[in-house]
């Protein structure tokens, strides 16, 4: 069995999610206040005993059929080329989560699962790590594993829906499909008006798809999502 970490900060409802969290995973550990996304997945991989480990964020409400028992064999390929082959055990691993606002389907908010060793090695803190932290390719699951419950308040609603469609916008994600991208983007930024904190959430996406767009080629703007202080300073001022 592999470890699973549970991500908080400062979300509201982290602590009842983590409760919800033991039920399908009673051995899960919480990795908590740890500032910087890259520095709280370096703690996951130190904490690790596996040479594998899931991480499920604080906003995640696991799906009532989503079980924490894939282990990627070192046996079975998921690429092979003409003169090498990638193992599923090199594959950052991320399954599909459900937007509660805009209805969109896909790996943002969904949980992951790390190869210890590639987190242990990486020393770059990159826009989007966990699709690009140093494995050898990103496998995406088909099966959902979540709600990306983080409609909670104004501020985590407007966050999630910033941090998000600065990514989409500024195409930093590695590998990432134009066309899919745009349409995401354009769903973000204007359905769920309706849904609890959604004009947050299209607000948030706006601001971010603005950003995105303007920064892209500046990196160190882009790694600014990766501050929830900065975050919270930028949610009062906009």
């Amino acid at each position: 069995m592999l470890d699973v970490f549970f991500l908080s900060y400062n979300e509201p409802f982290a602590d009842e999610h983590f409760e919800l969290l033991k039920i399908k995973a009673p051995h899960a550990n919480r990795v908590h206040g740890i500032k910087g996304i890259f520095n709280a997945h370096k703690e996951c991989a130190k904490q690790s005993m596996t040479t594998h480990f899931y991480v499920v964020d604080a906003d995640a409400i696991i799906e009532s059929e989503f079980n924490f028992d894939y282990t990627p064999s070192p046996d079975i390929n998921w690429f092979e080329g003409k003169n090498y082959a990638i193992k599923q055990t090199q594959c950052l691993h991320v399954w599909r989560s459900k937007n509660p606002i805009n209805g969109l389907v896909y790996g943002n908010g969904g949980v992951k699962l790390f190869p210890k060793k590639a987190v242990m090695k990486a020393d770059d803190w990159r826009v989007d790590f966990t699709t690009s932290v140093a494995v050898r390719a990103f496998k995406a699951m088909p099966q959902i594993s979540n709600v990306n419950a983080f409609n909670t308040d104004p501020f985590n609603t407007w966050k999630s829906a910033f941090r998000e469609c600065t990514k989409l916008s500024s195409k930093i994600i590695e590998k990432q499909k134009d066309d899919d991208t745009e349409q995401r983007l354009k769903i973000w930024c204007t359905v769920g008006k309706e849904q609890p904190y959604g004009k947050y959430c299209i607000l948030g996406a706006n601001h971010g798809k603005e950003y995105g767009e303007k920064f892209k080629d500046d990196i160190d703007k882009l790694n600014k999502i990766n501050d929830f202080e900065w975050l919270k300073w930028k949610f009062t001022n906009s």
